[in-house]
């Protein structure tokens, strides 16, 4: 994602160019606002993959609160930071479906003031009715307890929602943007190849960025056709040797006016520098104006980034959601071809039940292995073929070969991808449900809402593409798991995901942030932190809760080497890296505060302690000398303080008759310290050994040892 200054400014005074006349200066400047802010989102959003184009939605809308001054720095902070912070105070009774991370991040709001003062209280005298809105399948639509949600702006709702349901916090985050921008910005214009052409000249090249297993030559071809440009594409895959190759065909087609493709640029690192050189000199001047360079790469930092700021930048992915997939397939076709079955009626509720099966196996994808069990890479050319079937088959059969059909799509089609046996029953089940003879009843339905079904027409089929584009565009934007009759706890990893992936990565991104806010913040007399003092008083905070690093040669005393007890060496093996991750905890948090009154120098991994404090996400230099983890900041210290509080009790009060799996550095030593004890107490090979597990209740408390093996508790499987 690269963007240069004077791109920017080009869409400036291009958005001027397309604003429209106003009578008034207010009316006028709030149009040239809506004309660039849309053309600027367009634009930036058909190079962005579909991952990132809700995040980049949510900067935007940001930016615009922050200039307007009606951004609140603190609550963006702390749902960008995942609310952190420990709970003050005790859960209240009858809140057992609330989890310890939901208590803490309730608590964190009370912290932020404003709708959130003595918010604590109010959640714990109406805990009934939060509890009903955790429990329900919409919690942005249900009535929360004292009509809390009026009193809400839409970024407070978001951070009510990462509190009680993080995975409604992407809708919550939604909601922000349709306040703020409206409902264009959570719908991207599908990519028009045409439009893209447009924007490009013989010295602008055309680069199409590519996700595994895309192929935009059938695009590109089919654009060739319409501006009868066909015969003059060249296409050259890049890779060894074709560097020559290349050169030689850029210079001919600047001269004979030919489309040069230069295929998977990312294969060819060594060429990107000479590519680079002749992109800076091509000439409009000495050059047909017929000449266009399209490049398709993979992401890759080898790609010149002076030719990506240059280019006109495209996407090419499956498209994210239903909605946005029936409305690509729909804009894919032209009228004349969609009018041209000698069934009709047939044929159109067919056509749409066919792109329906399209959009929804691509999103099954997004449940893992509850939608496929290997993640299957369908495109467009699938779905190609198979309305070409689709329509061949209805004009040449009596009737309705639905057999015929449903074996072509599900079985070769689609299926000659699906390699697990399970897929393809799965596969084949879920065809049935849109090529089926029940598709012709205007009251058939998709799913149990209602929500979806093929749009009922006249009997003689008399309805254009404009009718099924309107249609969709008054489908929901988002895919409830209720449409691919699963669950709704289905979304739930998924969602939750995403939403912290769109907070982590807003996070890394807000450096630019603040001054505006800051300004008003000035202007009402309150004094906003600055980020040293913040990160400051955090690593202040968690060098006070760090203990003192133990004596690793009184515990070798203590529990010395023996040949009848190998689990002593399994402590000392886990307790030498805690104290090797204590120390470095401890010497990081404690040189942070001295390079901040200037003792000490400020050196790169003190910088990443810092970043990681403001983020709330764990630094680099930590790490390197810990166990893997995924927690925020501060959850991991408070982690961190169990294990290490595990370890030292087995320190004071000799072996444990309960052993905490999860606690370890490296669980295999604790595995291999058990059988070695079981081997050499009975006098067997260790190699002869087999794992044997007995699954307890979860509140049992054993009183000694077992005779043999080990009791363990926190293995998840």
């Amino acid at each position: 994602y690269q963007f240069s200054l004077d791109w920017f400014i080009a869409m400036f005074n291009l958005s001027i160019q397309k604003a429209e006349a106003k009578e008034s200066k207010d009316e006028r400047f709030a149009e040239l606002f809506r004309s660039f802010i849309q053309l600027l989102f367009i634009m930036v959003c058909r190079g962005l993959f579909e991952k990132d184009k809700l995040l980049y939605a949510v900067m935007l809308c940001f930016k615009c609160q922050e200039m307007e001054k009606e951004l609140k720095l603190n609550e963006v902070m702390a749902l960008l930071t995942g609310l952190p912070g420990l709970a003050k105070e005790e859960k209240p009774a009858n809140s057992d479906w609330l989890t310890v991370v939901s208590w803490n991040r309730i608590n964190a709001l009370q912290g932020l003031g404003d709708v959130f003062d003595g918010f604590i209280g109010e959640f714990s005298t109406q805990i009934a009715g939060w509890q009903a809105v955790f429990d329900c399948d919409d919690p942005m639509e249900a009535e929360w307890p004292n009509n809390f949600k009026m009193k809400c702006s839409p970024l407070q709702q978001a951070l009510m929602m990462y509190a009680l349901r993080a995975d409604s916090t992407v809708k919550a985050l939604m909601g922000v943007v349709d306040n703020k921008l409206g409902r264009f910005f959570l719908e991207p214009p599908p990519l028009k190849l045409e439009i893209c052409y447009e924007d490009s000249s013989p010295v602008v090249p055309l680069i199409y960025i590519l996700a595994s297993g895309s192929d935009p030559m059938a695009d590109i071809q089919k654009l060739a056709e319409s501006l009868d440009m066909l015969a003059k594409i060249n296409p050259i895959s890049l890779g060894q040797g074709q560097g020559p190759k290349a050169i030689a065909g850029i210079k001919d087609g600047g001269k004979a006016g030919k489309w040069v493709l230069l295929q998977n640029c990312h294969l060819a690192p060594s060429f990107m520098a000479t590519l680079e050189n002749l992109v800076e000199k091509l000439d409009p001047d000495g050059m047909n104006p017929d000449f266009r360079l399209w490049l398709t790469a993979c992401p890759s930092p080898a790609f010149p980034i002076s030719i990506l700021q240059l280019g006109v930048k495209m996407t090419i992915e499956p498209p994210k959601g239903l909605k946005m997939a029936l409305t690509r397939a729909y804009l894919g076709i032209e009228e004349e071809w969609f009018e041209s079955c000698s069934k009709p009626y047939e044929f159109k509720k067919m056509l749409f039940g066919l792109f329906f099966f399209h959009g929804l196996i691509l999103e099954r994808r997004g449940f893992g292995p509850v939608g496929w069990n290997v993640m299957y890479g369908f495109s467009e050319p699938d779905r190609e073929i198979s309305r070409q079937q689709l329509r061949n088959f209805l004009d040449e059969f009596e009737g309705v070969p639905w057999e015929a059909l449903n074996y072509m799509v599900a079985q070769a089609n689609y299926g000659g991808r699906v390699t697990d046996n399970q897929d393809v029953r799965c596969i084949i089940t879920i065809l049935q449900d849109y090529y089926t003879a029940k598709i012709l009843d205007p009251e058939y339905k998709f799913s149990q809402s209602g929500i979806y079904f093929s749009p009922d027409i006249p009997k003689d089929g008399v309805a254009n593409l404009q009718f099924y584009r309107d249609f969709i565009a008054s489908l929901p934007i988002s895919t409830t798991p209720e449409v691919f009759w699963l669950h709704n706890n289905a979304s739930l990893t998924a969602l939750i995901n995403e939403g912290g992936y769109i907070a982590k990565t807003c996070g890394q991104m807000m450096s630019s942030f603040g001054a505006a806010a800051s300004a008003d913040d000035e202007e009402e007399g309150a004094k906003q932190k600055t980020p040293e003092e913040q990160y400051n008083e955090i690593s202040a905070e968690i060098a006070g809760k760090l203990p003192e690093v133990a004596d690793q040669g009184a515990v070798l005393r203590t529990y010395p080497v023996r040949y009848d007890q190998c689990l002593n060496t399994v402590l000392h093996m886990e307790l030498g890296k805690f104290c090797r991750l204590l120390k470095k905890l401890k010497s990081t948090c404690i040189d942070l505060g001295k390079a901040v009154k200037g003792l000490v120098v400020f050196s790169p991994e003190l910088e990443a302690v810092a970043n990681g404090c403001l983020s709330n996400q764990i630094p680099g230099p930590w790490m390197g000398v810990s166990y893997p983890s995924l927690k925020p900041l501060l959850s991991y210290i408070e982690d961190f303080l169990e294990r290490w509080k595990f370890i030292i009790t087995w320190v004071k009060n000799d072996i444990p008759f309960m052993f905490w799996f999860s606690a370890y550095f490296f669980q295999q030593a604790f595995l291999t310290g058990v059988l070695q004890n079981y081997a050499r107490k009975d006098k067997i090979a260790i190699d002869r050994i087999i794992w044997n597990f007995q699954v307890l209740k979860l509140n049992f408390v054993p009183d000694g040892h077992p005779e043999r093996g080990a009791y363990s508790n926190g293995l998840f499987m």
